[in-house]
Protein backbone atom coordinates (compact mmCIF):
# COMPACT_ATOMS: atom_id res chain seq x y z
CA UNK A 1 0.00 0.00 0.00
CA UNK A 2 1.15 3.15 -0.84
CA UNK A 3 0.83 6.29 1.47
CA UNK A 4 0.95 9.85 1.14
CA UNK A 5 1.96 12.03 4.50
CA UNK A 6 1.41 15.38 3.95
CA UNK A 7 2.27 17.93 7.19
CA UNK A 8 4.43 20.44 7.80
CA UNK A 9 5.93 19.70 11.04
CA UNK A 10 8.84 16.90 11.04
CA UNK A 11 8.48 15.30 13.80
CA UNK A 12 5.03 14.74 13.78
CA UNK A 13 5.63 13.00 10.14
CA UNK A 14 8.37 10.92 12.12
CA UNK A 15 5.55 9.92 14.79
CA UNK A 16 3.02 8.85 12.06
CA UNK A 17 5.50 6.78 10.23
CA UNK A 18 6.75 5.02 13.00
CA UNK A 19 2.66 4.71 13.57
CA UNK A 20 2.44 3.29 9.99
CA UNK A 21 4.41 0.35 10.71
CA UNK A 22 1.84 -0.96 12.69
CA UNK A 23 -0.28 -1.97 9.65
CA UNK A 24 -0.55 -5.76 8.64
CA UNK A 25 0.33 -5.11 5.17
CA UNK A 26 3.54 -4.08 3.69
CA UNK A 27 3.38 0.10 3.05
CA UNK A 28 5.49 2.67 1.01
CA UNK A 29 5.83 5.96 2.35
CA UNK A 30 6.01 9.33 0.67
CA UNK A 31 6.16 12.81 2.41
CA UNK A 32 5.60 16.19 2.00
CA UNK A 33 5.86 19.22 3.63
CA UNK A 34 3.10 21.60 1.74
CA UNK A 35 0.47 21.45 -0.59
CA UNK A 36 3.24 22.25 -3.88
CA UNK A 37 5.39 19.31 -2.52
CA UNK A 38 2.46 17.02 -2.54
CA UNK A 39 1.24 17.75 -5.63
CA UNK A 40 4.56 17.31 -7.56
CA UNK A 41 4.81 13.92 -6.24
CA UNK A 42 0.92 13.25 -6.70
CA UNK A 43 1.91 13.86 -10.65
CA UNK A 44 4.32 11.13 -10.43
CA UNK A 45 2.89 8.71 -8.21
CA UNK A 46 -0.94 7.98 -9.58
CA UNK A 47 -1.12 4.87 -8.02
CA UNK A 48 -1.42 6.65 -4.05
CA UNK A 49 -4.15 4.53 -1.95
CA UNK A 50 -4.26 6.88 1.11
CA UNK A 51 -3.43 10.22 1.46
CA UNK A 52 -2.96 11.71 5.43
CA UNK A 53 -4.02 15.15 5.40
CA UNK A 54 -3.05 17.80 7.65
CA UNK A 55 -5.89 20.23 8.79
CA UNK A 56 -3.75 23.65 9.00
CA UNK A 57 -0.70 23.45 5.72
CA UNK A 58 0.95 26.89 5.37
CA UNK A 59 0.01 29.01 2.36
CA UNK A 60 -3.13 27.29 0.96
CA UNK A 61 -6.83 26.66 2.36
CA UNK A 62 -7.28 23.39 3.44
CA UNK A 63 -10.55 23.24 1.56
CA UNK A 64 -9.00 23.95 -1.62
CA UNK A 65 -6.46 21.24 -0.93
CA UNK A 66 -8.64 18.56 0.01
CA UNK A 67 -10.64 19.74 -3.12
CA UNK A 68 -7.59 19.72 -5.33
CA UNK A 69 -6.18 16.27 -4.27
CA UNK A 70 -9.36 14.55 -4.19
CA UNK A 71 -9.72 15.73 -7.79
CA UNK A 72 -6.28 14.56 -8.75
CA UNK A 73 -6.78 11.42 -7.00
CA UNK A 74 -10.04 10.28 -7.21
CA UNK A 75 -9.50 6.75 -6.08
CA UNK A 76 -7.36 7.49 -3.20
CA UNK A 77 -8.96 7.39 0.20
CA UNK A 78 -8.57 11.02 2.21
CA UNK A 79 -8.27 10.87 5.87
CA UNK A 80 -7.58 14.46 7.74
CA UNK A 81 -5.39 14.53 10.43
CA UNK A 82 -5.89 17.97 12.59
CA UNK A 83 -5.73 19.33 16.29
CA UNK A 84 -9.41 20.61 15.65
CA UNK A 85 -12.32 18.45 17.08
CA UNK A 86 -14.95 20.66 15.39
CA UNK A 87 -17.61 18.97 14.14
CA UNK A 88 -18.56 21.58 11.74
CA UNK A 89 -14.97 21.11 10.52
CA UNK A 90 -15.89 17.76 10.37
CA UNK A 91 -18.76 17.90 8.17
CA UNK A 92 -17.08 20.44 5.53
CA UNK A 93 -14.22 18.45 5.49
CA UNK A 94 -16.33 14.80 4.31
CA UNK A 95 -18.72 16.78 2.56
CA UNK A 96 -15.35 17.80 0.37
CA UNK A 97 -14.31 13.81 -0.16
CA UNK A 98 -12.32 13.05 2.83
CA UNK A 99 -13.07 9.21 4.19
CA UNK A 100 -12.08 9.94 7.99
CA UNK A 101 -10.88 12.69 10.32
CA UNK A 102 -8.43 11.76 13.39
CA UNK A 103 -7.82 13.61 15.70
CA UNK A 104 -3.85 14.15 16.24
CA UNK A 105 -4.33 13.56 19.91
CA UNK A 106 -5.70 10.25 19.13
CA UNK A 107 -3.52 6.95 20.53
CA UNK A 108 -1.69 5.32 17.86
CA UNK A 109 -3.78 2.04 18.39
CA UNK A 110 -6.92 4.38 17.50
CA UNK A 111 -5.03 5.95 14.77
CA UNK A 112 -4.38 2.42 13.22
CA UNK A 113 -8.05 1.41 13.85
CA UNK A 114 -8.93 4.01 12.12
CA UNK A 115 -6.76 3.73 8.88
CA UNK A 116 -7.68 0.41 8.65
CA UNK A 117 -11.38 0.82 8.62
CA UNK A 118 -10.59 3.38 6.16
CA UNK A 119 -9.11 1.28 3.81
CA UNK A 120 -11.75 -1.38 4.09
CA UNK A 121 -14.32 1.00 2.83
CA UNK A 122 -15.78 2.38 5.36
CA UNK A 123 -15.45 6.38 7.14
CA UNK A 124 -14.01 7.07 10.05
CA UNK A 125 -15.35 10.19 12.64
CA UNK A 126 -14.13 9.81 16.22
CA UNK A 127 -17.35 8.81 18.49
CA UNK A 128 -16.61 11.58 20.87
CA UNK A 129 -17.05 14.46 18.03
CA UNK A 130 -20.38 12.99 17.42
CA UNK A 131 -21.26 12.92 20.73
CA UNK A 132 -20.57 16.01 21.10
CA UNK A 133 -22.33 17.15 17.94
CA UNK A 134 -25.34 15.18 19.02
CA UNK A 135 -25.44 16.92 22.34
CA UNK A 136 -24.84 20.89 21.05
CA UNK A 137 -27.82 19.59 18.39
CA UNK A 138 -30.18 18.42 21.59
CA UNK A 139 -29.14 21.75 23.64
CA UNK A 140 -30.06 23.99 20.99
CA UNK A 141 -33.42 22.37 20.51
CA UNK A 142 -33.92 22.60 23.86
CA UNK A 143 -33.79 26.18 23.86
CA UNK A 144 -35.52 26.43 20.23
CA UNK A 145 -38.87 24.70 22.35
CA UNK A 146 -38.65 23.87 25.68
CA UNK A 147 -42.35 23.29 26.02
CA UNK A 148 -42.15 20.03 23.93
CA UNK A 149 -42.66 17.17 25.77
CA UNK A 150 -39.48 14.23 25.57
CA UNK A 151 -40.67 11.49 23.24
CA UNK A 152 -39.77 7.99 23.87
CA UNK A 153 -36.52 6.73 22.64
CA UNK A 154 -37.16 4.12 19.51
CA UNK A 155 -36.75 0.33 19.76
CA UNK A 156 -33.42 -0.35 17.91
CA UNK A 157 -34.57 -4.09 16.73
CA UNK A 158 -31.35 -5.42 17.29
CA UNK A 159 -30.96 -8.87 18.88
CA UNK A 160 -28.48 -9.12 22.24
CA UNK A 161 -25.66 -10.47 20.59
CA UNK A 162 -25.99 -7.27 17.68
CA UNK A 163 -25.92 -4.45 20.43
CA UNK A 164 -23.20 -6.46 22.00
CA UNK A 165 -21.32 -5.75 18.64
CA UNK A 166 -22.91 -2.42 18.37
CA UNK A 167 -21.46 -1.35 21.81
CA UNK A 168 -17.77 -2.33 20.86
CA UNK A 169 -18.34 -0.46 17.94
CA UNK A 170 -19.10 2.82 19.61
CA UNK A 171 -15.50 2.14 21.31
CA UNK A 172 -13.50 2.25 18.07
CA UNK A 173 -12.78 -1.50 17.95
CA UNK A 174 -11.81 -3.44 15.00
CA UNK A 175 -14.07 -6.68 13.99
CA UNK A 176 -10.88 -8.92 15.00
CA UNK A 177 -10.73 -6.66 18.35
CA UNK A 178 -14.78 -7.35 18.75
CA UNK A 179 -14.39 -10.90 18.16
CA UNK A 180 -11.61 -11.28 20.52
CA UNK A 181 -14.18 -9.57 23.39
CA UNK A 182 -17.09 -11.85 22.76
CA UNK A 183 -15.67 -14.86 21.37
CA UNK A 184 -16.86 -14.79 17.85
CA UNK A 185 -14.56 -15.19 14.45
CA UNK A 186 -14.18 -11.87 12.06
CA UNK A 187 -16.53 -13.20 9.46
CA UNK A 188 -19.46 -13.40 12.60
CA UNK A 189 -18.35 -9.82 13.48
CA UNK A 190 -19.00 -8.96 9.80
CA UNK A 191 -22.51 -10.18 9.33
CA UNK A 192 -23.48 -8.42 12.86
CA UNK A 193 -22.13 -5.56 11.19
CA UNK A 194 -23.97 -6.00 8.13
CA UNK A 195 -27.11 -7.23 9.52
CA UNK A 196 -26.45 -3.71 12.11
CA UNK A 197 -26.29 -1.17 8.87
CA UNK A 198 -29.27 -2.39 6.97
CA UNK A 199 -31.02 -2.47 10.56
CA UNK A 200 -30.54 1.11 11.37
CA UNK A 201 -31.02 1.64 7.29
CA UNK A 202 -27.19 3.52 7.36
CA UNK A 203 -24.11 2.92 4.99
CA UNK A 204 -21.27 2.66 7.52
CA UNK A 205 -20.21 2.05 10.56
CA UNK A 206 -19.89 5.67 11.77
CA UNK A 207 -23.56 6.80 10.80
CA UNK A 208 -24.73 3.77 13.00
CA UNK A 209 -22.78 4.56 16.32
CA UNK A 210 -24.40 8.23 15.72
CA UNK A 211 -27.73 6.65 15.70
CA UNK A 212 -26.91 4.71 18.09
CA UNK A 213 -25.80 7.46 20.44
CA UNK A 214 -28.67 10.32 19.31
CA UNK A 215 -31.24 7.64 20.67
CA UNK A 216 -28.98 6.33 23.65
CA UNK A 217 -28.78 2.62 22.55
CA UNK A 218 -25.11 2.93 23.52
CA UNK A 219 -22.71 5.44 25.21
CA UNK A 220 -19.32 6.83 24.28
CA UNK A 221 -17.25 7.92 27.10
CA UNK A 222 -15.33 10.54 26.81
CA UNK A 223 -11.41 9.77 26.78
CA UNK A 224 -10.20 12.90 27.54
Amino acid sequence: MKILLIDDHALFRDGILLMLEGLPMPVETLEASSYEAAKNIMDESTDINLVLLDLDLPGVSFFDALHAIHQQLPDSAIVILSGTEDYQVVEQALRSGARGYIPKSSPAKTMLNALQLVMSGDTYVPTAILQNKIIDAGMKAIDKANTEIKAEPAEHKLTPRQLDVLIHLAEGKSNKEIGKALYLTESTVRAHVAAILKTFDVSNRTQAVRLAVQNAWVTVESTD
